[in-house]
């Protein structure tokens, strides 16, 4: 496959980005700001770099499983995006039907965070297609595809993916 096929821009090699670990690049073809995650399992996902809450820095965020979905955890405020859906998370309070008790359950806002199909072609060659050009709606973090890459004023964590279970 050439730089740029069926919609597809080449970005990397898949060695160049470590299992467990994310990376920030821009699609050549648009120049949107996106966030490689390459999961410890093998799988690879593609979203806008930057939190559509305020334009945090995702790549400094932390990977953790909510509910049994991976996440990243958006290090300004804390909001948590499932990385293959780009869905907005919190766990909410369900009443019991048969107690005053009530439990944990994760619960959705809705799309929220752009995702990028990833395709992988020969073993070792990263492709993504910018989903936002395929006529689709606008989603919130849209307005934050284009800003270059930003980082805390604190000392930037490590970029591997620490999977942490909540529930």
């Amino acid at each position: 496959m050439s730089k740029k096929a069926d919609n597809f821009d080449y970005i990397c090699r898949l060695d160049e980005i470590e299992v467990g670990s994310k990376r920030c690049f821009y699609l050549p073809s648009t120049q949107r700001s996106i966030l490689l995650i390459h999961l410890r399992h093998g799988e690879v996902f593609c979203i806008d770099q930057t939190c559509y809450h305020h334009g945090g820095p995702l790549h400094e965020g932390d990977i953790e499983e909510i509910g049994g979905k991976a996440v990243i955890t958006c290090p300004w405020h804390h909001y948590h995006i499932a990385i293959d859906t780009g869905e907005g998370l919190y766990l909410g309070i369900q009443p019991t039907a048969h107690s005053t008790s009530q439990v944990a359950v994760v619960k959705s806002k809705g799309v929220k965070q752009r995702t990028h199909e990833v395709k992988i072609c020969n073993d070792s060659h990263i492709y993504v297609a910018d989903s936002s050009t395929n006529d689709s709606k606008p989603i919130e973090s849209d307005i934050y595809a284009f800003q270059p890459v930003r980082t805390t004023l604190t000392q930037s964590k490590s970029s591997k993916n620490d999977i942490h279970s909540h529930i």
